[in-house]
C-alpha cells in the first residue's frame, strides 16, 4: 500500500469526530423540544381532532339543510298541521345527541371529549385545534429537516462526497435560520399592528427553539468571550468540520490512482510468482512424462523390432508413398506432421513457461539485492509523502483558521477597522455599535474573495492568449510584424469574400424578381 494511504481513514476519522461534536454542540444553542420526536404523534392527533370538527360541521350543515328544505315543504301544509319550531328542534336534537356521539370532539379547554356538542362549540374548537396545528406543524418541519440533516451527516461519515457534508452544514443552518427569520419577521409586522401581536407568528413564536446565547450581542464581547461564546464556537466547528471534509476528498483524489497502480502491479507480481512455481512443477512434469514414455516403449520392444522399425522407416521414400501400396506410408507422414505439431505447441508452453519462471527469479533476485527495486516497479514512490500532506494540511489550516477569526472579529467590532481608517470622532460614535456599522464592514469582506478570484481568472487568461500568440508565431515561423499583416490580410479576404456572396445573392434575387415580373410572350 502506498505511504499516504493512512491518511485518509485518519482524516475522515478526525472529520466524524468533529461532526458528532458538532451535532452535540447543537444543544447550546437548540432547546431540546426540536428533538422530541413525540411532537408528530401530537401532531397526527390533531390532525384526526380537525377533521372530526371539519366532518361533523359538514354533516351538520347538510342535515340541517334537508332538513330546512323538508320543513319548508310541510309548512305549506299550514301551522295548524306542521309546527315548523318543533321539527328544528328535533333535528337539533338528533344532531347533537344521536350523530354526535358518532366523533371524538375534545374539547378546547379540558381537553376531554364533547358531550352532544353544538355546531358554535364545534366551530370554536376547530379553531383552537388548528391554532395547535400552526404551533406543531412547524415545530414538526424543523424535526424533518433535523432528520434529513443527521442522515446525510450519517452518509457523509462514510463516503469522501463533500456534497453530502455541505448538505448537512446548510440544513443546521437552515434550522437556525428559520426560527430567526420569524422572530424578526414578527417584530416587523408588530410594527404596523395596533396590538403588536401578530395571530399566526404568536402560534409559531410560542415554541422558543432557539436558546439566548444564540441573541447575545456579541459587539459587546471582547475577544476572549467572543471565542468562547457559543455560536461562534458552533461556527469554527462547522467551519472546521467542511475544511477536513474537503481534505478528504482532494488526498483521496490525489493518492487514489498511485494506490490502484500499486495494488495492481503488487497483485501481478504476486501472480507471476505463482505462475512461476506452476510452471516449473509442471516443466517437471512434462519431462518426466516423455521419459517415462520412451522408457516404457523402450522396455516393450525387442532389439530386433526395434531394428525392423528403423527398416521401415528407411524403406519409406516419395516413390512408395505415390504408388498405390504406398498407403502405409502417407499414414505414417501424417502422423509425423500431426506429431510436430504436438512438439511444436509444447515447445511454445516450455518456453512460455521458461520465460515466467526466468522473469520471477530475475524480479525475486532484483529485490533480494535492491530494496527499493519493488517500491520502484509498484510506482509506490510516486504517492505524495505523508509528512508534505500533514504539514501542507495543517499550515493551510491554521492560516485560514486565523484569517477566519481575524476577520470575523473585525467584522463583528467595526471600531477596530474604523479607528485605522477613520478620524476619532467617527471610531468613537455610538452608530458603530449597530448592525448596520458591522455590515459596512462584513459586506466588503465577502466581496474580497470573488474579486480576487475574478482578477486571478482574468490575469489567466490574458497570460494563455499571449501564451497562444506566441506559440502561432513559433509554429508560423514569421515576426509578429508578418504574421499580424498576414492576419489582415486573410481577415479582408475573408471580408471580401462575404460581400461577394452577398452581393451575387442578391443579383440572384433581383434576376428572380425579374423574371417573375416579366410579361408573358403570346403568340401571333
Amino acid at each position: 500500500m502506498a505511504r499516504s494511504n493512512w491518511m485518509l481513514p485518519t482524516l475522515r476519522g478526525v472529520s466524524i469526530a468533529l461532526l458528532v461534536l458538532l451535532i452535540f454542540m447543537l444543544n447550546t444553542i437548540y432547546e431540546g423540544d426540536i428533538f422530541n420526536i413525540f411532537s408528530v404523534f401530537g401532531l397526527i392527533g390533531q390532525l384526526r381532532d380537525i377533521f372530526s370538527f371539519l366532518i361533523f360541521i359538514a354533516v351538520y350543515y347538510v342535515i340541517f339543510g334537508i332538513a330546512s328544505g323538508v320543513g319548508m315543504l310541510f309548512s305549506l301544509l299550514g301551522s295548524g298541521y306542521f309546527n315548523s319550531d318543533h321539527f328544528v328542534n328535533l333535528t337539533n336534537e338528533i344532531v347533537h345527541n344521536v350523530i354526535g356521539g358518532w366523533f371524538y370532539l375534545p374539547d378546547p379547554i379540558t381537553g376531554n371529549a364533547m358531550v352532544a356538542p353544538t355546531v358554535s362549540e364545534a366551530l370554536a374548537g376547530a379553531q383552537a385545534v388548528y391554532g395547535l396545528i400552526s404551533m406543531d406543524l412547524y415545530l414538526v418541519i424543523l424535526q424533518i429537516l433535523v432528520a434529513i440533516m443527521l442522515f446525510y451527516a450519517l452518509r457523509a461519515s462514510f463516503t469522501s462526497n463533500p456534497t453530502d457534508s455541505i448538505t448537512t452544514v446548510t440544513l443546521i443552518n437552515l434550522v437556525i435560520i428559520i426560527p430567526l427569520f420569524f422572530n424578526q419577521l414578527n417584530n416587523v409586522l408588530s410594527i404596523f399592528v395596533p396590538t403588536g401581536n401578530v395571530g399566526f407568528l404568536n402560534n409559531i413564536l410560542s415554541h422558543d427553539l432557539l436558546k439566548d446565547a444564540i441573541f447575545v450581542n456579541v459587539i459587546n464581547l471582547n475577544f476572549g468571550e467572543f471565542l468562547i461564546s457559543p455560536i461562534f464556537l458552533v461556527a469554527l466547528v462547522m467551519f472546521l468540520y467542511l475544511e477536513f471534509v474537503f481534505q478528504v476528498s482532494y488526498i483521496d483524489k490525489v493518492t487514489a490512482p498511485s494506490i490502484e497502480r500499486e495494488e495492481r502491479l503488487t497483485r501481478q507480481i504476486e501472480v507471476m510468482k505463482v505462475e512461476s512455481l506452476k510452471a516449473i512443477s509442471r516443466i517437471k512434469a512434462v519431462e518426466e512424462k516423455k521419459r517415462e514414455k520412451k522408457l516404457l516403449k523402450q522396455a516393450s520392444m525387442t532389439p530386433e523390432e526395434m531394428e525392423i522399425e528403423k527398416e521401415k522407416k528407411k524403406r519409406l521414400s516419395l516413390r512408395t508413398m505415390m504408388s498405390e501400396k504406398g498407403q502405409a506410408g502417407f499414414s505414417f507422414i501424417s502422423e509425423l506432421i500431426e506429431k510436430k505439431k504436438l512438439e511444436k505447441e509444447e515447445e511454445r508452453m516450455m518456453e512460455a513457461m521458461k520465460d515466467t519462471r526466468k522473469v520471477s527469479n530475475y524480479l525475486e533476485k532484483l529485490f533480494k539485492q535492491d530494496p527499493e527495486a519493488k517500491n520502484t516497479l509498484t510506482a509506490k514512490t510516486s504517492a505524495p509523502s505523508s509528512t508534505r500532506l500533514i504539514v501542507s494540511t495543517f499550515i493551510s489550516l491554521g492560516s485560514r483558521i486565523f484569517l477566519i477569526i481575524l476577520l470575523t472579529w473585525a467584522c463583528v467590532h467595526p471600531f477596530a477597522i474604523y479607528s485605522v481608517i477613520s478620524p476619532d470622532s467617527i471610531a468613537s460614535s455610538v452608530e458603530l455599535q449597530t448592525y448596520e456599522a458591522v455590515l459596512s464592514i462584513l459586506i466588503p469582506f465577502l466581496l474580497v474573495i470573488p474579486f480576487i478570484s475574478t482578477i486571478i481568472k482574468i490575469s489567466k487568461h490574458a497570460k494563455l492568449e499571449e501564451i497562444l500568440r506566441l506559440e502561432e508565431i513559433r509554429r508560423s515561423g514569421l515576426t509578429e510584424e508578418e504574421l499580424k499583416e498576414l492576419q489582415a490580410k486573410r481577415a479582408k479576404a475573408a471580408t471580401q469574400e462575404t460581400q461577394l456572396a452577398r452581393d451575387q445573392d442578391a443579383a440572384a434575387d433581383q434576376a428572380k424578381k425579374a423574371a417573375q415580373n416579366a410579361p408573358t410572350g403570346q403568340n401571333p
